[in-house]
């Protein structure tokens, strides 16, 4: 079976969230297990092109866009796992400073940008001799090639017996533009209907992939489910339920190349569930690191993530004066909304010695704060899969986390399940249940003999990818079976 991957991220090539190491990860298990997967994504200007060096792969293309045509190529390079990965080009549209937009907000050309990128890649496949069993979007922005597939190139021999698989990653993002953009993406106003790509007057990006794809997944079982509720559907869940025979959940997996206190070489000391003494050293250089040099018997609190509504940044303001009061301590790093940084660094600044932050990402720095906190804190309002928390359990450092989508699929509570336990969840999203969940933990790691016991079990947890690509391959298998 041959796949290819189209992501418009891909670790190390480009990646500002967890779907360039999705798209990284995936591929790399799919081969482990006899699969020949690829990944596609577009070109962007920050590639390390000597690190990786170019070569091109097929003729040169040529895209229509609306009443013109743009012209591209696809370079390949082999990533450093092994794993094949092409690369769109076409400056015009990928020759940016950043991915999808500044700052200020994203790019008013990204609907055009991104139909280009779909495009492109069919254009390639069928004119290069290149041929796929499966083609596997991820996101908005390659939610068009479901589409595409059964109609601007239903009469392509290289589609004939194509299966389509849609990954959804983050119903919150849909590609929502004008209708003034409809010309570029090629399709026909007979599709710019309720049961077409129309979303409440716009176009909807995403939309056209739940419509079109023959198979679709998203990241976690239980987001699977959530996805169809109106809650958390973000207006799509009418086409979800409609759907639901062919929506199927797969939890992401996690690299544990990458991410093993056994192996790790960013950390101070390594350590496994047998022999834990590591985590004593790493949690004194975490707590330095922190400007927190000496004896510190309190518990440490990590967070590592955006600073967003998504990812209970305002649960985490709210409950700030109450944690400075506890005897924790709060290290945090992440970047984000202005509001949240801001109070953050207020909260920081209140209480020096209570709470530590550092704006941005560091690589380095989250596995220092995984390998030496105690404690792991996940107040997301929503969380498709997430990874950081199953980070934390191969670490040691305990999972405090709201019970919903992909974290309660991956945290057992101690206290519900005193066997079996691997961390602490809360269902409200309020600050009481939140502190509730804080408090419970606290007094568990407060008991020497069942906070081990809690923490050598989560270590114990086993999430790698081969599973994930298995589960993976038989969606394959049955987006094959309604192409035949």
């Amino acid at each position: 079976m041959r796949v290819l991957i189209a992501s418009t991220e891909m670790a190390p090539f480009a990646k500002t969230g967890g779907l360039a190491d999705v798209a990284a990860a995936l591929p790399k298990a799919l081969r482990r297990i006899g699969v020949e997967a690829d990944c596609i994504l577009p070109l962007y200007r920050g590639l390390d092109r000597q690190g990786f060096p170019l070569s091109q792969s097929g003729p040169a293309i040529r895209v229509p866009m609306g009443h013109r045509e743009e012209s591209g190529v696809v370079m390949e390079t082999d990533a450093d796992t092994g794993v094949k990965a092409f690369l769109a080009r076409n400056d015009r549209y990928f020759d940016r400073e950043f991915f999808y937009g500044t700052k200020d907000g994203d790019y008013v050309d990204n609907c055009e940008r991104f139909a280009f990128f779909c495009k492109s890649i069919l254009e390639w496949i069928a004119r290069s001799g290149r041929r796929y069993d499966i083609l596997h979007c991820n996101e908005w922005q390659t939610a068009l090639i479901p589409a595409y597939v059964k109609t601007l190139y239903s009469n392509e021999e290289a589609f004939r017996s194509t299966g389509t698989v849609m990954t959804l990653h983050n119903i919150g993002y849909q590609g929502l533009f004008w209708t003034h953009d409809l010309p570029f993406t090629g399709l026909g106003w007979e599709l710019f209907t309720p049961q077409g790509i129309e979303f409440f007057g716009r176009i909807n990006l995403l939309k056209a992939g739940l419509v079109f794809s023959d198979v679709l997944s998203t990241v976690s079982p239980t987001y699977s489910r959530e996805i169809q509720t109106k809650e958390y559907g973000y207006g799509l869940e009418g086409i979800l339920q409609a759907r639901q025979e062919d929506l199927f959940g797969i939890l992401n997996g996690v690299d544990y190349d990458e991410w093993n206190p056994k192996t790790d070489r960013l950390i101070a000391a390594r350590y496994s569930n047998h022999s834990l003494a590591g985590k004593t050293a790493c949690r004194a250089d975490l707590l330095a690191e922190f400007g927190w040099a000496g004896t510190v018997s309190e518990p440490v609190i990590g967070f590592i993530g955006r600073l967003t509504d998504q990812k209970g940044l305002d649960l985490l303001v709210q409950i700030g004066g109450w944690l400075a009061n506890q005897s924790v301590r709060l290290v945090v790093l992440g970047t984000g909304e202005r509001k949240y940084e801001e109070a953050m660094e207020d909260l920081a600044r209140r209480h020096p010695n209570r709470v530590s932050l550092r704006l941005g990402f560091d690589n380095r720095l989250a596995h220092k704060i995984q390998a030496g906190a105690d404690i792991f804190l996940m107040p997301s309002r929503y969380e498709p899969c997430g990874l950081t928390q199953i980070c934390s359990l191969k670490y040691g450092t305990v999972p405090v986390v709201r019970n919903t989508g992909g974290l309660a699929d991956t945290v057992v509570d101690a206290d519900e399940d005193p066997s079996g336990g691997t961390g602490f969840k809360f269902n409200g999203y309020n600050e009481g249940e939140l502190t509730s969940a804080i408090s419970r933990a606290l007094a568990a790691c407060a008991v020497s003999r069942r906070w081990k016991a809690i923490v050598q079990r989560g270590m114990k947890m086993n999430f790698s990818w081969e599973a994930s690509a298995r589960e993976y391959v038989a969606l394959y298998d049955r987006a094959l079976n309604k192409r035949r």
